[in-house]
């Protein structure tokens, strides 16, 4: 009935249907369909065959029939060959049909080829160290400090740390540009919250003064308008504030914190920052083997497959904007992209995503890595919704196939 041909990721199968199966393939179209055909003199399901050939055509069950048999061929030839999985919607090519001699026709899908895994245990990673310094425990002290800082007025010049006063007007080729503008800022000098050497430029002038400050707009700044252009700003310096800090002393800890000791204190900051470090340990590790996973092995993933993907994330992305009556095309206008380079983005996104998908099952399956059923009984207790279940049961044997790789595989500190 059916002849299977497989190259790479291209599957074809050759169908022929003799003249004898496809009267019984008729035959069962039409007791599936009966149903469907109003004769007169006939009630709704009991008319003939013939009749219904006769009143409505002979290839009345002709398209029907076709697909019947599509159908059947796809799931024998599915069911036999596990190893395929159609990543598409197959097409069809229709090359003959005759009532004596029957149908002949190719059915066509693509799926992800087998492939080898490169060698994925007893490889070195490097990542960063997780090891919390005194340092690190300083730096959330000193935000602590700042955001408990007093200022007072002094008459002097601007010094970094203090605090500047100012109005400012700003202009690129001469012209004032919208948002370039503010009246009484109080900038921190260091914060570095301005763009380029602006605050550098405020150092050692004071009150009164009028100062021009030439800076450069960032390549990759937001605002693309502005990206790499020069612009002036007329600055006014209205006042200068020396910065004062609070000393670190169980006393300033009790009103200003939850704890009550600078040890409390430092003990909780040092618990934190450690549980922040071990998680960008673990994401880093996780991000490194993955693509070291992906660049040393080699998987052909399928092209209808990319653009498939990309046609739904633009086919997701209008139907988000148009509840705000906002088309694809202006939404990337004003991100500064267009339909071109969204695609082209989208599609290796895609592709990085749909290899990590087949990498990481491969990985599963070679590894016999499962999650049981008391582990998911467990995780899911209350859950109902099929979805979130499914959704919890991929996340446990993910973070199984996680630890798996870390315990197969050597990391390597650098700070």
């Amino acid at each position: 009935m059916y002849k299977l041909k497989k190259e790479n990721a291209k599957v074809e199968i050759d169908l022929t249907v003799d003249a004898q199966e496809w009267e019984k393939g008729v035959q069962q179209v039409y007791e599936a369909n009966k149903g469907k055909f109003a004769v007169e003199g006939f009630r709704k399901g009991k008319v003939p065959r013939k009749v219904i050939e006769k009143t409505y055509g002979d290839g009345v069950f002709f398209e029907d029939t076709v697909e019947f048999f599509v159908n059947k061929a796809l799931n024998d030839v599915l069911t036999e060959n596990d190893d395929l999985e159609p990543v598409a919607m197959p097409t069809t090519q229709f090359e003959s049909f005759t009532a004596d001699k029957g149908l002949k026709m190719k059915i066509f899908f693509e799926i992800v080829p087998d492939f080898e895994l490169c060698a994925y245990k007893d490889q070195t990673f490097k990542v960063h160290s997780n090891e919390v310094t005194e340092e690190d425990i300083n730096h959330e002290i000193k935000h602590l400090l700042d955001d408990n800082a007093k200022f007072e007025t002094v008459e002097r010049e601007v010094k970094n740390g203090d605090s500047a006063v100012i109005d400012f007007v700003g202009s690129i080729d001469g012209v004032e540009f919208e948002g370039g503008a503010g009246q009484d800022y109080p900038l921190e000098i260091g914060s570095h919250s301005f763009i380029d050497t602006f605050e550098d430029q405020l150092i050692g002038h004071k009150k009164g003064d009028v100062v021009d400050v030439n800076v450069t707009f960032p390549e990759n700044y937001q605002a693309l308008e502005f990206a790499g252009k020069k612009a002036l700003f007329k600055v006014t310096i209205k006042e200068v504030r020396e910065k004062f800090l609070p000393e670190l002393n169980d006393k300033f800890v009790a009103d200003t914190t939850e704890f009550e000791t600078v040890e409390a204190y430092k003990n909780s900051i040092k618990e934190h920052i450690q549980s922040m470090k071990d998680k960008q340990m673990e994401n880093e590790f996780q991000f490194k083997v993955r693509e070291y996973l992906l660049e040393n092995t080699k998987v052909e993933i399928p092209e209808i497959m990319v653009e498939n993907a990309v046609h739904e994330d633009l086919h997701r992305l209008e139907n988000a904007l148009k509840q705000y009556n906002v088309t694809v095309e202006d939404y990337l206008k004003q991100t500064g992209s267009d339909l071109q380079a969204y695609k082209e983005n989208a599609k290796e996104r895609h592709l990085h995503m749909i290899k990590t998908r087949y990498v990481y099952r491969k990985l599963i399956e070679e590894n016999k890595i499962e999650v049981t059923a008391d582990e998911l009984k467990n995780a899911t207790k209350g859950l109902k919704d099929s979805n979130a279940i499914l959704r919890i049961e991929n996340e446990l044997l993910l973070d199984k196939l996680h630890a798996f790789l870390k315990e197969n595989n050597k990391i390597e500190f650098e700070k």
